[in-house]
């Protein structure tokens, strides 16, 4: 017997080792992939970057998700920004510790922002991913392998789950895709600048968008570009801030009892649940895919998430955009015959 037990606590020993080994592997590829390709990290040669946003697919040409991006780089800490959409226009320089910024437009497009933060940091939460790689679900297909987890969110009586992932190209291990709460994007076409493989296209958000390099180059001539001005910009700064369902529900203004449409067929009974963005006034300017346990609620959903409305939000004092989570559960019947 006790030959038996000590077997049994060796092949243990063995698994726990080997996917102790695995995990290392996974996280020690991910860390790679991202020090390949973002180019806001020191070491980096300054650049300049220009990006053209459009939707990815036909049937979107009238979402409104248009626009370009364009960046002059020279350190983490010294850099301009200028993104434009059809609502929104913004101008960003940092150097330092100080922050001009000026804004043509009273809400920042979540879409948008992402967009610009993916094209030169396709991993902006390198050490969420990196903590959630014990427990993930680790597949392979077509030539790639998927880190998968989950991402848990309650209303305060139910909960509900949104999935998270880390895809790496297993013939080049580059990030093919990654996505999360408040990031994300799907990486194509690849090419080199100095020591680093940048994606060339960034597909971001749903409605999808696809930004489009059309700009990289050295920075030679960067003078006066990382002047802050020392009037004409906005203040307080424009910001979006992520928040738990938990604290932005303390500022969901009140809702008449939902009357859930009869669906043909799935669950009658089950919850459903978004990421939402919430502007500065308190109103719901977007909404990501949904998620349920019944598809056929999806389209009701969104436009019930489009009409919630919050008291506005701010962070020490300042109005602030928010980007959460919203949870309900829902029950319904079939049609009448």
């Amino acid at each position: 017997m006790r030959k038996v037990a000590l077997c049994v606590l060796i092949l243990i020993g063995l698994v726990l080792c080997a996917s102790l080994g695995n995990a290392e592997d996974l996280a020690g590829r991910v860390k790679k992939a991202v020090a390949k390709s973002t180019l806001d990290q020191p070491g980096t040669k300054p650049f300049h970057l220009k990006a053209e946003l459009a939707p990815s697919y036909p049937r979107d040409s009238e979402s409104g998700r248009t626009g370009t991006v364009e960046i002059w780089w020279k350190s983490p800490t010294e850099w301009r920004r200028e993104v434009s959409c059809p609502i929104f226009h913004q101008v960003q320089v940092v150097n330092g510790a100080r922050i001009w910024q000026k804004n043509d437009g009273g809400y920042s497009p979540q879409w948008l922002q992402q967009t610009a933060i993916e094209l030169i940091d396709p991993l902006p939460k390198l050490q969420e991913a990196l903590s959630q790689i014990d427990g993930a679900d680790i597949k392979h297909l077509m030539g790639s392998t998927y880190i998968e987890w989950m991402i848990p969110s309650t209303n305060g009586q139910v909960q509900s789950w949104i999935g998270a992932t880390v895809a790496l190209t297993d013939s080049t291990g580059l990030l093919f895709y990654d996505g999360g709460f408040g990031w994300g994007g799907l990486f194509h076409d690849y090419k080199s600048f100095h020591g680093r493989m940048v994606a060339q296209k960034v597909g971001v958000g749903s409605p999808e968008v696809t930004a489009t390099v059309v700009i990289l180059e050295e920075l030679n001539e960067a003078a006066g570009l990382f002047d802050v001005p020392a009037s004409g910009g906005d203040a307080p700064l424009l910001q979006t801030v992520l928040m738990n369902e938990m604290d932005a529900r303390q500022n969901l203004g009140p809702m008449e009892p939902v009357s859930w449409p009869p669906v043909k067929g799935g669950p009658l009974e089950g919850v459903t649940t978004a990421e939402i963005v919430i502007d500065r006034e308190g109103k719901v300017r977007e909404v990501g895919p949904v998620v349920s346990a019944n598809n056929d609620l999806n389209d009701f959903t969104r436009q019930l998430f489009e009409a919630l409305r919050f008291k506005p939000f701010a962070r020490d004092g300042v109005p602030v955009q928010v980007l959460t989570r919203i949870t309900m559960s829902f029950k319904t019947a079939r049609p009448s015959q």
